[in-house]
């Protein structure tokens, strides 16, 4: 693979102009020019193409590891991530604020880890010993916990656009898309390091050379249900609009791929050159041919190589038994045809099936009951074997054509019908211009398209694939990303506010071997996790009147998820699973007549809405149904995104109908029952009782104002109540 990365920002000044390489007006390739010939060379086909502007883009320059800075007077720095910011801030004139109280510390890292409250014991622990060590110690025992995967999946989930049906108006219903969720979950868990979840996902298949052969394969095949993530009219068939929906696919595939591991906004280069980034229409389509040969695989077994073996060999001796018993049921038909003097009739159709069909139905009018009991006898044989058959595991999955190879062409304005030149697997031109070499894959069954993207992606030179993941782990952490637009890394998007910090913590992931767990770590030991939130304006300025800085600003309300989780959680009603096929909640008859795809079901029933068992719907929400049109209100009340495109960032609002569902809402109420239950069969004393509502739902003691509060409550209002109350509080609903 020839990947031109540059020392510069930019050394190759070649322009890619509909998928044709320009060479200069000399006559000679220009990969060799300069910088500035760009900027200054009027018929070169990058000045041409960009006004001579944008490739002094920031994202663009290589990673390149920053020297740790020594801030003057530093007794502050607990590692170099706190140096980074002390020295910008001592720079701006600003010092750090005041750390955040021990038990928001412990409230904050148990949500930033787990996505759920810490328990009682935790905080008095902690509280009893804020050491450092402490500190680690509760760090290395959350980032191990199996929830820290089922919480952290659900950003990449987020990015991914992550959905259990197709959308559109059918809206099907994918009954293996849960594998994938299960793959994301279980790579966060056991710190997959991050350069093979993106091979994985890209070309997992192309890792593998025929059937799976251990757990490792089959994780790689489920890993390609990224590609098939996108939403898919499935009744484009129906009208003959075949060509649109697969340029639809191979249009999302691209755009996503884009912003999810790169941070680029391919989407806007779809119908022309982009307008702000060093982007041509052609580099769309270029990037899009990695996936020209692609294809749907619902058919490939998951089944380890001896167990598939073995499973079509059962499959077999049934299907041998089944034919050897279904020939004999034809000489029998024959036979009892013979004996109740069955004759030739006349057909009212040519087709040999229908004749077929027409003279059993006649044979079976004429048995006597003997005949009837032995026909019965004999079918019951066939469908008791034809039950033994063994289906093999299957998934949502993406492989390849290798001689059924989509040509790609710029497509006018990204119409579909409007057919351009064809181009052929190409990288962003401002970084390398030339059609590369497709590697050869382990895979002796696909073209290598996707295994060259994905090298190329993960390789140590590429500027953004670790910038753009640091800074996605850096936002869920601090609420805001060193760049505030993740998805854009480009003109667009905003700046990094610390690029140097930025770089560090990129060739710092890298250096790792790309492990996450190791770039979390270094984030929540630094001293800048520990500071507490600005949130008025009088908190930025001390009593000297220095200019206080922290590294975040303002409450986090809970995401829908982890608030849901909470509040199962408090109430002891949280039910822990490993994964499987999705959990659907009940919804009220209001909300599924409002969905015409619901009420529309088909016979494979995959359209419909089916609520599991009530004593299984209290799992943790990353496990709960996920359908495009139609999501849980509950869970939409409290911001969760729309899953038709890559979500980059949660939006949190402050709105009514969240304070209303909160309070009144089926949850929050059923929660306060349970545990106003639990806690009166526990003691009948009114003190224990408040302290111990305390302790499960904001992990604390209550002050002695708040318990002559909830006294004074408790005289006209019920326990429930009291605990509705608690469940309302900004402390249970906020992230300090």
């Amino acid at each position: 693979m020839r990947i031109l990365f540059t020392t510069l920002w930019l050394s190759v000044c070649i322009g890619t102009v509909h998928g044709q390489i320009v060479e200069d007006s000399r006559g000679a390739s220009t990969t060799n020019a300069k910088v500035g010939d760009a900027f200054t060379d009027t018929n070169n086909p990058i000045y041409q193409l960009f006004q001579g502007k944008r490739l002094e883009l920031w994202s663009l320059r290589p990673i390149q590891k920053p020297n740790i800075p020594q801030p003057t007077f530093d007794n502050w720095s607990r590692n170099p991530i706190d140096r980074f910011l002390l020295s910008d801030w001592q720079k701006s004139g600003g010092t750090p604020c005041d750390d955040a109280p021990p038990q928001d510390l412990v409230r904050r890292l148990s949500f930033h880890l787990t996505g759920l409250p810490p328990s009682y014991d935790r905080c008095q622990d902690f509280l009893t010993d804020a050491s450092d060590l402490q500190w680690e110690q509760l760090v290395d025992a959350w980032l191990a916990s199996p929830r820290y995967g089922e919480h952290w999946a659900r950003m990449w989930l987020d990015v991914v656009r992550y959905s259990d049906s197709n959308g559109f108006d059918w809206d099907e219903f994918r009954p293996q898309a849960w594998r994938y969720r299960d793959y994301v979950v279980g790579a966060w868990n056991c710190n997959l390091p991050f350069d093979q979840f993106v091979l994985e996902q890209l070309a997992g298949d192309e890792m593998v050379n025929g059937q799976p052969k251990d757990s490792v394969d089959q994780r790689r095949w489920i890993a390609t249900g990224y590609l098939r993530m996108g939403p898919y009219d499935n009744a484009a068939k129906l009208f003959n609009e075949q060509d649109r929906a697969r340029v639809e696919v191979l249009s999302d595939l691209t755009e996503t791929t884009g912003s999810a591991f790169l941070g680029l906004t391919l989407a806007c280069c779809r119908c022309h050159d982009h307008k702000t980034e060093p982007l041509s229409h052609a580099d769309h389509y270029r990037f899009r041919a990695f996936f020209a040969a692609t294809r749907f695989a619902e058919d490939q077994s998951l089944e380890l190589e001896k167990d598939h073996q073995e499973l079509e060999r059962h499959n077999q001796q049934l299907t041998n038994s089944i034919e050897k018993l279904s020939k004999d049921l034809e000489k029998w038909f024959e036979q009892v045809a013979l004996d109740n003097q069955v004759g030739e009739i006349e057909y009212d159709t040519k087709n040999e099936e229908k004749k077929k069909k027409q003279r059993l139905e006649r044979i079976r009018k004429s048995m006597n009951e003997g005949q009837k009991e032995d026909l019965q006898k004999r079918e019951r044989m066939i469908e008791e074997l034809r039950g033994r058959i063994r289906k093999p595991s299957t998934g949502i999955l993406m492989t390849d054509h290798t001689k059924n190879v989509d040509p790609i062409h710029v497509l006018y304005q990204g119409d579909h019908r409007q057919i351009r030149e064809e181009v052929q697997p190409g990288f962003p031109s401002v970084l390398d211009p030339n059609t590369p070499s497709l590697e050869q894959p382990i895979s002796r069954s696909t073209t290598g398209r996707r295994w060259t993207l994905a090298k190329w992606i993960v390789d140590t030179k590429n500027p953004w694939t670790a910038r753009v993941i640091v800074n996605r782990i850096w936002q869920m952490h601090f609420g805001a990303g060193i760049v505030e637009t993740p998805n854009d890394f480009g003109w667009t998007g905003t700046s990094p506010t610390h690029p140097e910090l930025l770089d560090y913590l990129a060739s710092e992931l890298i250096e790792s071997g790309w492990s996450i767990k190791h770039l979390q770590r270094l984030i929540v030991t630094s001293h800048a996790y520990r500071m507490k939130s600005l949130t008025r304006t009088t908190d930025t300025i001390d009593a000297k009147g220095n200019r206080m800085c922290s590294s975040r600003s303002g409450l986090y309300r809970l995401s829908a998820e982890s608030l849901r989780d909470s509040l199962l959680e408090v109430c002891d009603q949280l039910r822990y699973i490993s994964g499987g096929p999705p959990i659907w909640p009940t919804l009220s008859k209001e909300v599924l007549q409002a969905n015409p795809a619901v009420l529309d079901d088909n016979e494979t029933k995959t359209k419909g809405w089916y609520p599991s068992p009530a004593n299984e719907q209290s799992v943790r929400s990353i496990y709960l149904i996920q359908k495009r049109t139609l999501r849980l209100p509950w869970m939409e009340t409290f911001d969760q995104p729309e899953n038709a495109v890559s979500c980059p960032r949660r939006e949190t609002s402050i709105v009514a109908p969240q304070a209303l569902t909160l309070m009144n809402g089926e949850l929050s109420l059923s929660a306060s029952m349970r545990l106003s239950k639990q806690l009166s069969e526990e003691t009948a004393e009114q003190s224990s009782q408040i302290s111990e509502a305390f302790r499960r739902i904001l992990a604390r003691e209550p002050k002695e104002t708040e318990m002559r509060a909830c006294r004074a409550f408790l005289k006209n209002q019920t326990l429930a109540e009291l605990i509705n109350v608690l469940l309302n509080s900004n402390e249970f609903v906020f992230i300090p």
